[in-house]
């Protein structure tokens, strides 16, 4: 059977025979993102007599969430998921309106994530530490609130270091690094006052909302305009709204809501993403993609011909025009589909092409695009199109993730590079890990100027 009680798994049945008057069930994960889960068993008792798939499953879901009730849940992996649900006391949930919506202006100055002996804490700009060294992993500060974690499980602290949300949740999905499996984080970043939260084996509500102290939205039961919806996902708020995705058989698809809940673009897209300038990619069908305004009209391009959109940032989206071509646009029409490389020496500038790219921050936006030998290179480009620096020909610098193209933020950007400054010969690079055996984290500043560099 495949993806029981909404964890993208499978796994097993078995009957194991009658119990009083119930039929008792026995079930084992044969798959699943969590390895400690698969071949423990758990059982569980049904009524014979209404033992439809959905009442199985139902049983299922009982106890892989931790109630045991008439279901009789019982085994190792019941131990386990119902020890892991206790945790749910750990949030506190809240009864009154969502405070999402606003943008939420941190105070003081900006924090950067810096590793040290093996832990990463956080530096201000002059690389003096303001929170100590402590975990595995950890993600950059929006809004006064950060992600940090460990292998298994992961919170959220304040500037202080203080926790918001103790770090005992992980998400719904799994990286490998190495032969080990990494929880990925289930909180995204703050944006106009809350995270949206996607917590493993949490499946009374997918996705909910938490505020800036701790407290949860619509975890368990939606805002009454929402509860006939199948939500299966939320996206962050931006200029007021919050994409959902819901599912409406036989596809998923995404439409905008207010922080009432109230639906204010019905949900006619299968894709979906962020307001900035009053405009929100969304898609009809794969290649069919375009700018929305929060009347839910296209704006831009006239009719449905990108094939990719990503949401505007400093005044420019990153587009596909077709497949395999990138390009950035206004909101009035394409800025540009080529980068241009000053000319050396005296030599004609050269334009390339824009195989990838992320977002604008700081003036620049990181952009994978062809070396003058036909290799790829990694850039970053202002907001013309023109190649401000190359990070791999600083002296010293072979940056090991480009492909993760990583972005600017309070004014600096943050890679990893090889400790040699020639030769990155790892596999984890893009994992977040406080240590590599060949490679180190360096903060270039939007001159291309080393600003901070890892240090033990």
């Amino acid at each position: 059977m495949q993806d029981p009680g909404r964890l993208g798994a499978e796994g097993e049945y078995s009957i194991v025979g009658p119990v009083g008057e119930a039929c008792q069930i026995s079930f084992a994960f044969s798959e699943n993102p969590n390895p400690a889960f698969v071949n423990k068993h758990l059982t569980f008792a049904v009524d014979p007599d209404n033992a439809s798939e959905e009442t199985v499953l139902g049983a299922l879901e009982g106890c892989l969430t931790g109630g045991d009730g008439v279901s009789q849940c019982a085994g190792p992996l019941f131990d386990q998921v119902a020890g892991m649900a206790s945790v749910r006391g750990a949030l506190e949930a809240s009864g009154g309106p969502l405070p999402c919506g606003q943008p939420v202006e941190a105070t003081g100055d900006p924090l950067y994530p810096m590793p040290k002996d093996g832990k990463w804490g956080y530096v201000d700009r002059d690389g003096a530490w303001q929170i100590s060294p402590q975990w595995d992993r950890v993600k950059d500060f929006h809004e006064g609130r950060a992600a940090v974690g460990g292998q298994h499980s992961w919170g959220i602290i304040d500037r202080e270091g203080n926790s918001i949300v103790p770090q005992e949740f992980e998400g719904a999905s799994v990286q490998t690094i190495g032969e080990e499996r990494w929880a990925t984080s289930p909180f995204a970043p703050y944006s106009e006052g809350c995270t949206v939260a996607d917590i493993f084996t949490d499946s009374s509500q997918p996705t909910f909302f938490i505020d800036r102290d701790g407290k949860t939205y619509w975890r368990d039961e939606g805002p009454e305009a929402l509860r006939s919806r199948d939500i299966r996902a939320f996206g962050s708020f931006s200029e007021g709204l919050a994409w959902f995705r819901e599912d409406t058989s036989p596809d998923d698809l995404h439409g905008w809501i207010d922080p009432e809940g109230t639906v204010v673009i019905g949900a006619e897209f299968t894709d979906a993403g962020d307001f900035s300038d009053g405009l929100a990619p969304a898609s009809l069908d794969d290649g069919l993609a375009g700018f929305i305004s929060p009347d839910g009209e296209l704006q831009l391009p006239r009719k449905w011909t990108l094939d990719h959109a990503e949401p505007f940032s400093e005044g420019l989206a990153y587009v596909a025009p077709a497949p395999f071509e990138g390009a950035f646009m206004t909101a009035s029409d394409f800025a540009f589909q080529r980068v241009l490389f000053a000319g050396m020496d005296g030599a004609k500038p050269r334009v390339a092409p824009i195989d990838s790219a992320g977002a604008f921050h700081d003036g620049l936006a990181p952009v994978l695009t062809e070396a003058a030998d036909g290799s790829r290179a990694f850039v970053y480009v202002n907001t013309e199109g023109e190649v401000v620096f190359v990070p791999d020909d600083i002296d010293g610098i072979k940056v090991c993730d480009p492909r993760t193209r990583p972005e600017f933020h309070n004014g600096l950007v943050r890679l990893v590079v090889a400790d040699d400054g020639e030769t990155c010969e790892g596999q984890y690079y893009t994992s977040g890990l406080p240590h590599y055996d060949d490679a180190h984290y360096v903060y270039l500043d939007t001159d291309g100027q080393i600003a901070l560099r890892q240090e033990g």
